[in-house]
């Protein structure tokens, strides 16, 4: 059976942010769609469909063109070290990490049920092939995703 990951955004609503801060959705066609957290989205899927809604407009986008989302704490004038994961085929790769920095996979429990430290290059590549389907956090000491195994 085939695997596949849908990445989800977890409650920004609650964390503090600057004035500029943003969610960036990267679509696979290069193009980019931002929108202010003041305007507080959310994000939803609807079928195939990825789904950001605002007191304003909602946005809807088939969920095989997203590349992947972020949020965005605006602009300080220090690009950030390590990048944005990258997906593929069961797959989370983390760069830009320092050596030996813990990845870890977590059940929505709390119950950690996987550990990849980052290579000496600073890459962790974390295998989701043999979870069972369900939501898992996946997190670095800087960056928390949700991940969906189908």
């Amino acid at each position: 059976m085939k695997k596949s990951l849908i990445l989800l955004l977890l409650s920004i609503a609650t964390l503090s942010y600057a004035d500029d801060a943003k969610v960036v959705i990267k679509q696979k066609s290069g193009s980019e769609t931002a929108l202010q957290l003041s305007a507080k989205p959310a994000i939803t899927f609807s079928g195939d469909d990825f789904v950001v809604t605002t007191d304003a407009t909602t946005i809807t986008l088939p969920l095989s063109d997203v590349d992947y989302y972020t949020v965005s704490e605006g602009t300080t004038g220090i690009a950030p070290v390590a990048t944005q994961p990258q997906f593929s085929r069961g797959h989370v790769v983390f760069s830009g990490l320092m050596e030996d920095t813990p990845v870890y996979i977590h059940t929505l429990d709390g119950r950690v049920v996987g550990q990849q430290p980052a290579d000496a290059s600073g890459k962790a590549d974390v295998s989701l092939d043999s979870l069972p389907k369900g939501v898992y956090v996946v997190s670095t000491p800087n960056n928390n995703i949700k991940v969906m195994v189908k």
